[in-house]
C-alpha cells in the first residue's frame, strides 16, 4: 500500500504506552469508505452447530470504487493530513490515483507554501541512525515515524534543523548546498557551497520571496546565509557573545522575522537588566558553554520559538525565570506557565512538546541536564511550584570525545531521547569529506 509506513519507535520501552497512531490509509476509509461493504455480524441459529453467515465481498469490489470518490471528500481527507502536518501520508494519497492528484495541490508547485512546510518534527538520528534509516518525531502530535531516506546517499549530510529539514552538500566539489525534506522528498538546490566546517548549527527560512538558508560555524563565529541562486553566501562575522546569542536562538527555532528582534541592542539590554536583578555572572551570560554546577551566579540566556512567541530563559543554578517578548511593545513578561507543553533545553536546541501526547513527560515543567566531569544528569523544573527534581539516580549521559552520549546498557525513555537532542549534535561530514578531496 502507498500509504505504509512505521509510526512506532521500534525498541523504545515507551512505544507500548503510547495510544496507536492510525496509518495514513485507516483515517482516509474511516473517513470516505461507504458503510455497505463492510458484512453484517454473524450471528447464531437454535442450532449451534450451523453458523451464519452473509457473502463477504471480494476486495476488488471495495477498492474499484475508490478513484472515483468525490473531489471535496478527496480533500477533506488530504487536508486532514496537513493539518497534522503529515505530509508524508498527503504524498502518498496523491499516489494513488489520477482522479486523486487532480483533486489536491501539488507540493512542487510552491515550496514555500505553509501547508507544506515541516513543522514541530524532529531527527533523532544520534541514537536510531543508520546508513538511511532516520526516526522523526512530531512534538505536537507524537507521532513517531521510522524512515529510510536513499536521498541521503547521494550527499553529505551537514545539519538538521529543529523542523525536520536535512541540510547536505554535495558529494563533489564545490559541495553545492541542498536542502531535504524528508517526508515529501523535495529538494532545494543552492549555488552556494557548504564550507568544510565541523560544527554546524543550520535553519531555514521560508518568510520572504524566496528560501534563505543560514550556517553557523561554531569555530570561527561565523553566520553565512544563502539564497539558492546565489553563487556566495553572505558572510557575517560575529563577537564571540553575539555569535552565541544568535547560534542559540537559531537552535531555539527562532528563524526569518525573529532575527530582527533577536539582533537588536535594546532588546539585549533588557535581557541584561534581568540578569543584573537576578545577581547573574553577566560576561557568561551569553555563552555557549554549560552552566557550572556549584556556582549560583553562573547562568545562561536561551531564547526560543514557543507556539508563534519568542521566550527568554534563564537558566542558573537550580532556578529558571520564563520570560515572553511581547512584539507590540518589546517588552519582556514574566511566564507564570506554559499549559499543556514542556519545554526540554540545552546548549546546541531548546524545544516544546505537548506533553499530553508523550507519556511520562509532565506538562508545564523544563527538562534540563546538569554535568558532573564526564556524566550528565536529567533534572526536571516545574514552573508553577519552582522546584527542581533529577529524574533518575542513574547516570543518562557519558562524555565520550566532545559529546555526551546516552548510557547503551538500556532502553532510552523518550525524556532521555529528547534531552540528547538537546545537548547533542553530529558533526558535519564536510570536513571529512573535504580530506578526501585533498
Amino acid at each position: 500500500s502507498p500509504f505504509a509506513s512505521e509510526d512506532l519507535g521500534t525498541g523504545l520501552d515507551f512505544a507500548n504506552k503510547n495510544p496507536p497512531v492510525r496509518s495514513g490509509i485507516e483515517r482516509a476509509a474511516m473517513a470516505a469508505a461507504p458503510a455497505q461493504v463492510l458484512p453484517p455480524a454473524k450471528r447464531w441459529k437454535k442450532d449451534p452447530n450451523f453458523l451464519e453467515t452473509s457473502p463477504v465481498h471480494p476486495a476488488n469490489a471495495v477498492t474499484a470504487d475508490w478513484p472515483s470518490l468525490p473531489p471535496d471528500i478527496v480533500r477533506h481527507i488530504a487536508d486532514s493530513f496537513l493539518a497534522t502536518n503529515d505530509l508524508d501520508w498527503y504524498v502518498d494519497l496523491r499516489a494513488v490515483c489520477h482522479n486523486w492528484r487532480s483533486a489536491t495541490d501539488d507540493p512542487k508547485d510552491s515550496t514555500s507554501d505553509p501547508r507544506f512546510l515541516l513543522r514541530r518534527w524532529i531527527i533523532l538520528d544520534e541514537v536510531f541512525q543508520s546508513d538511511m534509516r532516520r526516526l522523526l518525531v512530531n512534538t505536537a502530535t507524537g507521532r513517531f515515524l521510522h524512515k529510510e531516506l536513499h536521498a541521503l546517499r547521494d550527499y553529505h549530510v551537514v545539519a538538521t534543523t529543529l523542523c525536520g529539514l536535512f541540510v547536505l552538500a554535495d558529494r563533489s566539489p564545490p559541495h553545492a548546498a541542498r536542502v531535504f525534506n524528508p517526508l515529501t522528498g523535495d529538494i532545494i538546490r543552492f549555488a552556494a557551497p557548504v564550507p568544510p566546517e565541523v560544527q554546524v548549527t543550520a535553519a531555514v527560512c521560508f518568510d520572504f520571496s524566496s528560501p534563505l538558508l543560514a550556517l553557523f560555524f561554531d569555530s570561527c563565529c561565523k553566520m553565512h546565509i544563502a539564497s539558492p541562486h546565489s553563487s556566495d553566501a553572505q558572510v557575517y562575522d560575529f563577537d564571540p557573545s553575539v555569535y552565541s546569542f544568535f547560534r542559540r536562538a537559531v537552535g531555539g527555532g527562532l528563524v526569518g522575522r525573529w532575527w530582527e528582534f533577536a539582533g537588536t541592542t535594546d532588546l539585549a539590554l533588557k535581557i541584561c537588566k534581568v540578569g543584573q536583578s537576578l545577581g547573574v555572572n553577566l560576561s557568561k551570560f551569553f555563552s555557549g558553554d554549560p552552566t557550572e554546577i556549584g556556582l549560583a551566579n553562573d547562568a545562561r540566556c536561551l531564547p526560543m520559538e514557543f507556539v508563534g512567541q519568542m521566550l527568554i530563559i534563564i537558566k542558573g543554578q537550580q532556578f529558571f525565570h520564563v520570560l515572553r517578548f511581547k512584539t507590540e511593545s518589546a517588552e519582556l513578561l514574566h511566564v507564570e506557565t506554559i499549559c499543556n507543553h514542556a519545554i526540554f533545553i540545552g546548549r546546541h536546541r531548546c524545544l516544546a512538546v505537548d506533553a499530553h501526547m508523550f507519556p511520562s513527560i509532565e506538562t508545564n515543567c523544563i527538562y534540563y541536564t546538569e554535568h558532573q566531569g564526564s556524566s550528565a544528569h536529567i533534572w526536571k523544573y516545574n514552573i508553577k511550584d519552582r522546584k527542581a527534581d533529577r529524574i533518575s539516580e542513574a547516570v543518562d549521559f557519558v562524555k565520550q570525545d566532545k559529546q555526551f552520549v546516552l548510557i547503551g546498557d538500556r532502553p532510552s525513555t523518550i525524556i532521555q531521547l529528547l534531552s540528547s537532542y538537546t545537548i547533542s549534535t553530529r558533526d558535519s561530514e564536510m570536513a571529512g569529506a573535504v580530506k578526501l578531496d585533498d
